[in-house]
């Protein structure tokens, strides 16, 4: 839970004219940032606020703030994001599925939403930095900060239309009815990229770092929190010298580090549940941006629930994908040296990187998926509401609270949008990418360290060349590994350019190892070459269209001048 007497908790005390719960969000492991929730923003716009006793005090600044960082992404705009790559299947229907199978049009709502959420906090963050210097009552480098986050949520924003949309216009300032900018034309992508690397370093500079926060200034952004989404937004762009500077920059200010709770069988598991919420755990040092939840703040979220939801399907279902992915003895399980087995259920989880228990449920772990039952046994294929149902034959783990599994909607772990894990693999990807002779002191120091912690088998360059194995594909299974479940996967298989992958068919469980009691409910479910479950067919990917999202049909009815769209969307 946020204590509320931490952080800027006290400040929206302090506002008599502020009568309502905040929304908690969490920017890095140091602070705590409560935002204004959504009956707040709509009973007192802040762009409307034009009374000139307004802009005046270093609290006026922070309101204002928070209500530009209130468009963090949280769970519905990042785990579920997970729905648009390889990584997880749901039987249901949803836009990011649709979506990811590459069957959509334009007018695609989810589309239309990502464009208008963006372009609606880029217009609060543009207010914001038309007024702040108004606060004459306060110092200017205070002023500064407080814009250095606006610039950076910003930033943030543009960065994700940059990702789906490519061409996008750049507005930087409010924009009212009447205006030309309203129905301005698109700035070419690699203009915005740039631009958007500048801003994040023109936030850098005024933020303060991690370590120099006050209790009382528990919530405000940083230094670190800047410099890391420049590292992975660069590193989606190519621009790799940029990638490593920005990741080294977090690296060498001292204050982020992975979590390790001293016992590697559970590290990595705890570091997604209460136990190591940043708010009340400060050896979790390792989220840099986080969305918090708390039900004191009547802000909550239904992940634990969907992913063991105890009556009905699984929302998100591990892919046979996914799980082809962790290693076995330290080697692909491709590799008859591997000596990887499948002929149960129990045995794919054998000799396997520790991560996959750790994220994937495992028989004999503690579970909520079956009322009445807290020890995980067997899938269950069957329709009915007596346990948790599975598509694929599998279960995450993976930020599931088993207290909040029971209560509907009341989930308060942390989602965090970016860690410290994250930065050193962008910077060892970066830097081969470059070009970079990779030396094994560099793997120690960024993926030994993600091993390391969880007790995993060490990547040792000699091993990968002694087995034909190649460095860059080994290091994209590391990202894919410690970040599952993230809802980064999309969007990395995109700036690899293998969008093919996304056009496969999802798969599951091997049928011969379902288990005989649930054999009669796949029986009929077609197999691939493997004898695995096929779920999904039909997806397509097209490289003249795919890896750019188009531009929403309600956006270029309202603004002819975006056209043309994006190619193969004309």
């Amino acid at each position: 839970d946020v204590a509320p007497s931490r952080g800027l908790g006290d400040v929206y005390k302090r506002q008599e004219y502020m009568k309502t719960k905040y929304l908690a969000i969490l920017l890095c492991a140091a602070f705590v940032l409560p935002g204004c929730n959504d009956s707040f923003l709509d009973r007192i716009p802040l762009d409307e606020l034009t009374d000139e006793t307004y802009w005046e005090t270093e609290e006026h600044l922070i309101l204002a703030s928070n209500a530009c960082i209130n468009y963090l992404r949280g769970k519905s705009r990042s785990v579920d994001m997970e729905f648009l790559g390889d990584n997880v299947f749901r039987e249901r229907s949803s836009e990011y599925k649709t979506l990811g199978s590459g069957n959509f049009t334009s007018d695609l709502s989810v589309i239309n939403s990502e464009w208008t959420t963006d372009y609606d906090g880029i217009r609060r963050c543009n207010h914001f930095l038309e007024n702040y210097e108004r606060a004459q009552k306060v110092s200017a480098s205070v002023r500064e900060r407080y814009a250095g986050e606006a610039i950076f949520i910003r930033a943030y924003l543009y960065s994700y239309l940059v990702n789906c949309f490519g061409d996008v216009p750049r507005v930087t300032n409010t924009i009212d009815v009447g205006d030309d900018e309203l129905y301005g034309s698109r700035t070419d992508k690699e203009t915005m990229i740039e631009w958007i690397l500048d801003e994040f370093d023109r936030a850098a500079a005024v933020l303060p770092y991690a370590k120099d926060l006050k209790d009382s200034e528990l919530g405000r952004p940083t230094k670190e929190a800047a410099w890391a989404f420049s590292s992975r937004f660069a590193l989606y762009h190519e621009r790799w010298d940029k990638a490593v500077s920005s990741a080294e920059e977090v690296m060498t200010a001292g204050f982020h580090k992975l979590y390790d709770n001293g016992n590697p069988e559970t590290t990595y598991n705890e570091l997604f549940t209460l136990a190591a919420n940043p708010v009340t755990n400060k050896n979790n040092r390792e989220f840099i941006v986080t969305r918090l939840y708390s039900e004191e703040a009547n802000q909550t979220h239904n992940l634990s629930r969907e992913l063991q939801v105890p009556n009905e399907e699984a929302r998100y279902a591990p892919t046979r994908s996914l799980m082809d992915a962790y290693l076995c003895n330290g080697l692909p399980i491709t590799l008859p040296a591997s000596r990887y087995r499948e002929n149960t259920h129990e045995a794919i989880f054998n000799n396997r990187d520790p991560r996959m228990a750790q994220t994937i449920l495992k028989p004999g772990a503690k579970w909520g998926g079956y009322p009445g039952k807290t020890t995980y046994e067997q899938p269950k294929f069957s329709n009915s509401a007596t346990s948790c149902r599975t598509t694929t034959g599998w279960y995450f783990t993976k930020f599931v609270e088993l207290s909040a599994i029971s209560r509907y909607n009341k989930d308060q772990n942390a989602i965090p949008l970016m860690r410290y894990a994250e930065v050193l693999l962008n910077w060892i990807e970066a830097k081969e990418m470059r070009g970079d002779a990779i030396t094994q002191p560099d793997i120690d120091k960024s993926i030994n360290l993600l091993r390391d912690r969880v007790g995993a088998d060490k990547m040792v360059l000699t091993k990968l060349n002694a087995y034909g194995l190649n460095l860059r594909d080994e290091i994209r299974r590391e990202r894919r590994v410690e970040l599952a479940l993230e809802g980064e996967r999309y969007f990395d298989l995109l700036r690899w350019k293998q969008g093919d992958l996304l056009a496969k068919d999802v798969t599951g469980m091997r049928k011969s190892t379902v288990p005989p009691s649930e054999y009669v409910y796949v029986e009929d479910i077609p197999t691939d070459d493997k004898g695995n479950l096929i779920l999904m067919t039909g997806r397509t990917f097209s490289d003249m269209k795919n890896y750019l999202w188009p531009i929403p049909f309600t956006q270029t009815q309202r603004n002819p001048n975006l056209l043309p769209n994006n190619p193969g969307w004309e």
